[in-house]
């Protein structure tokens, strides 16, 4: 290879060629500018590939630019504005779902009714009053006038004891009651008839897990949401019990109360069944503790306690929220409902102040979604009998007013509240020993709307109460029986023929069919008893050759076995008896 070859390759092939003339400046500027833009156009390319994806504003959230999102990120002004109307919204939602629109009066006696309690269906309104009578409201046999469909007493007439607490269960079947001066829970079906009662302690005995009942007055009862047979008591021996109603023997199990009072018998004022079933609520008066215990079995202790959380001597009410987390207790007081969340019940979640009950049987309400509470509150004492009763309305989350409706009584105070969670009606009691039933036209059919419009049955002055019975009218009862026949006649009439007349009786007095006459009446006064002068050992020993002739009883019963007896006759009496008593 030549030096010519060797340098061509570091020469240009073009080198020396006449090159193309441009045809302007401003292509070969466009030319270059294209160029660097492909260039930098592929080197972004490169970078995108390596680097990860970023969403676009407008792909999260169609319909809104970027703009509209940077203003409204930057007014908070407007944010607050907006949560403001959606609480407005709430709350009127909340007040729409009160049934304040109608009413209905039940009435009754002039004594104050002391518990409701509604039926599975809504259909059935129990009462208990403060004179121990009982009445039933059956909505669906009621006309116009709402009377009572049956009224009785479950404990003594003549008592009149207090009907505590009266609690359906949750099939509507049954009726369970307590009174304030019985130990003994008594359980009744929804007609009214008894089919229980359950056992009492024995009040003698100090440890109060060892009785087979209660000792003290009854103050609560509430069955089990979930197991119809089951059920818990509260009283004032500082236990709370857990029952089956199919047994009567006893309780299943014991839980008493811790305290931290000594030498102290504590009075539980309410218990009450979580909505699942696994805790028990209870409220105690003399320390104002909340104690909420275990469910099951093999527990001596509680799962959570608070003392003092209401004022010490408060009749304290407690109801459990849907949520299994959230609880609502009333003290009488200090006037005040507080919420407590048991994962943290160190300290009450809010506080409602000026919650001024009636009476001990003063309660909560809870509406059927759980998100309000109804209280009934006393008339101020300042205000005359003018002022009419009020029940507040609280929103279960922080106890914030709602609204008071004020009660349709005449006179009193409400005092006990329920609230239905299916037909969604509140009924409520006064101390004038009347009820009423709040609802809204436009609800679920049953209840008070089953009778609110019905006329007033119209009845005779002269009316049979019932069916006529005369006994005697009918043909069995009468002295002469009825012949369907000739033949049937004759036969009676021969059987009279050939029975035997009775025999005469003869003799003195003949047993007392015969009485005795006046002669022997007389002798009997005049012979003398001498009785009294006879010696009674000689009488006796008048009978001993014949006992020993003719033994029947002990003798011969030993009569092969018996020994010989045999006697000491060199025995001197003198001996033994004392030198004082010797003759002399």
């Amino acid at each position: 290879m030549s030096l010519k070859d060797e340098l061509s390759k570091f020469i240009p092939k073009g080198f020396g060629k006449s090159k193309k003339k441009a045809t302007s400046d401003s292509t070969e500027l466009t030319r270059a500018a294209n160029e660097e833009e492909a260039t930098a156009s592929q080197q972004q390319q490169r970078s995108d590939k390596t680097k990860p994806k970023q969403k676009n504003a407008s792909s999260i959230y169609p319909g809104l630019s970027n703009n509209k999102k940077e203003k409204h990120a930057g007014s908070p002004q407007h944010t607050a504005q907006e949560e403001a109307g959606n609480d407005t919204a709430d709350s009127h939602l909340l007040e729409s779902s009160i049934p304040v629109s109608k009413y209905i009066v039940l009435p009754g006696n002039k004594k104050a009714i002391s518990t409701l309690t509604w039926d599975a269906s809504g259909d059935i309104l129990c009462s208990g009053t403060r004179t121990g009578e009982v009445s039933l409201w059956d909505f669906s046999r009621m006309d116009g006038s709402f009377q009572a469909t049956r009224k009785f007493h479950p404990y003594e007439e003549g008592q009149r004891q207090q009907i505590r607490m009266a609690r359906f269960d949750s099939e509507g079947t049954r009726i369970l009651l307590c009174s304030s001066a019985d130990p003994r829970a008594k359980l009744f079906d929804c007609t009214g008839r008894f089919i229980r009662e359950f056992k009492r302690g024995d009040m003698y005995v100090r440890d109060m897990r060892r009785t087979t009942g209660h000792v003290a007055p009854l103050t609560c009862v509430d069955w089990h949401p979930g197991n119809t047979h089951r059920f818990i008591t509260a009283a004032a021996d500082s236990t709370v019990r857990v029952w089956d109603c199919e047994r009567s023997s006893g309780q299943e199990r014991v839980i008493l109360a811790k305290t931290g009072l000594r030498n102290t018998r504590l009075t539980i004022s309410s218990c009450a069944y979580s909505a699942d079933g696994s805790l028990i609520g209870m409220g105690q008066v003399q320390d104002g503790a909340l104690a909420l215990w275990p469910a099951i079995e093999g527990k001596s202790r509680p799962a959570h306690q608070v003392d003092k959380a209401h004022a010490p001597g408060s009749d304290i009410s407690l109801v459990f929220l849907p949520d299994f987390q959230r609880i609502l207790t009333r003290g009488t007081e200090d006037s005040t409902v507080k919420l407590w969340d048991i994962r943290k019940i160190s300290s009450p979640l809010a506080v409602a102040t000026e919650m001024h009950a009636a009476g001990p049987e003063s309660d909560l309400a809870l509406s059927p979604d759980g998100r309000l509470v109804v209280a009934g509150l006393a008339r101020p004492s300042t205000g005359g009998n003018n002022l009419k009763s009020e029940m507040a309305v609280l929103n279960t989350s922080d106890l914030s007013l709602v609204q008071k409706i004020v009660s349709p009584f005449s006179s009193g105070d409400a005092i006990n509240i329920c609230w239905h969670p299916r037909i969604n009606q509140i009924a409520a009691s006064s101390s004038e020993g009347s009820a009423c039933v709040l609802y809204n036209e436009d609800g679920v059919r049953g209840g008070a709307i089953l009778c609110a419009n019905k006329k007033i049955v119209k009845r005779q002055a002269i009316e049979a109460t019932g069916p006529i019975i005369t006994p005697h009218a009918l043909p069995l009862f009468k002295d002469e029986p009825r012949q369907s026949s000739a033949g049937a006649k004759r036969r009676r009439e021969t059987e009279m023929l050939k029975s035997k007349p009775g025999m005469p009786q003869y003799g003195h007095g003949s047993g007392g069919n015969i009485g005795v006459n006046e002669t022997q009446h007389i002798m009997k006064s005049i012979i003398k008893d001498t009785i009294r002068d006879e010696d009674p050992r000689e009488a006796l020993l008048r009978y001993a050759s014949v006992a020993e002739a003719d033994p029947v009883f002990i003798s011969p019963a030993y009569k092969e076995t018996q020994d010989k007896p045999v006697f000491d006759e060199d025995f001197d009496e003198s001996e033994t008896t004392p030198a004082m008593k010797r003759r002399k």
